[in-house]
């Protein structure tokens, strides 16, 4: 193996006949709730940002590895938009590319909304807000179902009140930026793992299977307990089943409360995880930094992350 002798913002990587070895965090700072997508060659991504504009930062790479700045989805926030500025979701449907967000509305409750762009890096152009129930409405992904409906999934914010959490999913209309149809439960968090939250939806298909990938417990601070599980079902709408090996991602000596992420193909057809978590060391922190790691796909058809041994500290591009 030969040391490419280059160091990227403290990422160290290295080329062989195989591909690259790279090291985790591929994101060396604060990038939590990571989305990513890919368009053509090039990957793009998007994170919650700081509480000051400008809101979501947009990031470019060629190789998942490797990442540029080149700039954000809002330059100031939306009119209606007063904090809370969380969860982005960038995603390319029919052409377009949307970001699905949260933020807390003046004198309301948390929302989720959409920006619309005919190009991944922008100009977004707000669309307000699509849903946000009493309580709150956070964490949201669209996906299509199996007839290919497009729907939004998200999550209400009862844990906030002590309330049962659960993961909704409604039809969209034709340019995805509006509510078509009844809130649909899909399901809510009953394991023990998944503490007073199921939150961070995002879903792929394999085989004849829808995948929702979610994460549990508690996400932040000091006590964090995050974990990322996954459900499936033949249906978008469910019944869903929980994998019984949940969490499939959890804590390890390097890495703590990892999860909330989103999973993009390669042009090989292997699957990527981009995700957050703290480093276990307090002299290492840096908030919730981005990690990367491959999933892979058991014979019992359940989805595995670096042999359920948590997050990776080394990775083969």
């Amino acid at each position: 193996m030969r040391l490419a002798g280059i160091f990227c913002l403290g990422w160290l990587w290295v080329l062989s006949a195989a591909g690259m070895e790279y090291t985790n965090p591929v994101v060396p700072k604060d990038f939590p709730d990571p989305s990513v997508i890919r368009v053509g060659k090039t990957y793009w991504a998007t994170a919650t940002g700081s509480r000051w504009a400008p809101h979501f930062p947009i990031m470019k790479s060629s190789d998942l590895v490797h990442w540029e700045r080149v700039g954000e989805v809002f330059p100031k926030a939306p009119e209606w938009a007063a904090s809370n500025f969380w969860a982005p979701e960038i995603q390319s449907w029919k052409g377009k590319y949307y970001v699905y967000y949260v933020a807390r509305q003046r004198g309301g409750p948390l929302a989720v909304a959409v920006a619309v762009a005919d190009e991944p890096q922008g100009p977004y152009v707000d669309q307000g807000v699509i849903v946000s129930q009493e309580v709150g409405s956070i964490d949201p992904v669209a996906a299509d179902d199996e007839s290919g409906q497009r729907y939004l999934i998200w999550k209400d914010d009862g844990n906030s009140r002590g309330q049962p959490t659960f993961l909704w999913a409604s039809k969209l209309n034709e340019d995805g930026t509006r509510l078509a149809g009844p809130h649909v439960a899909l399901f809510r968090n009953d394991a023990p793992w998944e503490g007073g939250v199921v939150e961070g939806p995002f879903v792929v298909k394999h085989d004849d299977q829808f995948y929702l990938f979610y994460s549990g417990h508690g996400c932040c601070g000091p006590g964090c307990r995050y974990a990322l599980g996954v459900a499936r079902s033949k249906k978008l709408l469910g019944p869903w089943e929980k994998c019984p090996a949940n969490p499939i991602l959890a804590a390890n000596d390097d890495w703590r409360c990892p999860g909330h992420g989103s999973i993009v193909q390669d042009e090989s057809g292997r699957e990527w995880l981009l995700y957050h978590a703290y480093a276990a060391k307090p002299s290492a922190e840096r908030g919730r930094q981005g990690l990367l790691d491959e999933i892979k796909w058991g014979a019992d058809g359940w989805p595995v992350i670096n042999g359920g041994h948590g997050p990776s500290t080394r990775g083969q591009r």
